[in-house]
């Protein structure tokens, strides 16, 4: 029997355009190559940490979103394979572009299946700049995050990150639960799959249609519509 229902947040809850995202660091002349072949390689048997369906973050990247480097760290080692000229604050900019927003109407679904007495957790890939900006313009604070959420898991607090199973078995411990108690909903086949593997229950989310940073269609089929059939 589900008890409890943890869910990814980007492209699950928050509209995400991590291709708009990676066209602004381009714009800022970034080489990626060589930015990951400064010493900051994913850890030797660590799987890089997944950002979207098809997309993962390798080198910094994947350690930013591990809480292993600062952002500080992460923006000036960024910075410095753009182009001359590029200033931290057009770094920070172009790598929160990808966060969008979070639609009423998700969140409205939250309190509703949290008054329907399901214990709602948040398990995501994200690191310090995107959960600053998402906490501050999409939920409206802290305040409102402890209100709709039980536990919030972010890689860059744990050191982990999806789909590495011991991220997955440390919400498993912090919760006192079994997998098979969980419902888990995420929009990326690997950490969908590596959930699935270890017992949770899972639903693979449908993301909205992006382009240029906007939303253009919403999901075909959206999570809140499908959820309760998986709910007894």
């Amino acid at each position: 029997m589900i008890k409890i229902i943890i869910f990814d947040l980007g492209g699950v809850l928050l509209d995400i355009d991590l291709n708009y995202c990676l066209q602004q660091m381009l714009a800022l002349g970034i080489d990626f190559n060589a930015f990951e072949k400064k010493g900051m390689q994913t850890p030797t048997g660590t799987k890089a940490a997944v950002l979207g369906e098809g997309i993962v973050a390798n080198g910094a990247m994947h350690l930013y979103q591990t809480g292993d480097i600062t952002t500080e760290d992460f923006l000036e080692g960024v910075r410095r394979h753009c182009k001359e000229g590029t200033t931290r604050e057009q770094v920070l900019e172009a790598w929160n572009s990808c966060c969008i927003a979070i639609p009423p109407y998700r969140l409205d679904k939250l309190k509703k299946l949290k008054q329907r007495g399901y214990t709602i957790c948040m398990l995501s890939n994200t690191n310090e700049a995107h959960w600053l900006k998402i906490m501050k313009n999409c939920f409206g604070g802290q305040k409102v995050v402890d209100e709709l959420f039980d536990h919030t898991f972010l890689s860059q607090e744990m050191h982990m990150a999806k789909p590495n199973d011991d991220i997955y078995l440390k919400v498993l411990e912090d919760i006192s639960a079994q997998a098979e108690e969980c419902l888990f909903i995420d929009d990326s086949t690997p950490n969908v799959e590596a959930a699935r593997d270890l017992g949770f229950h899972t639903l693979h989310a449908e993301t909205s249609k992006t382009e240029n940073g906007i939303v253009v269609a919403p999901p075909s089929t959206d999570w809140t519509t499908t959820i309760d059939n998986l709910l007894h």
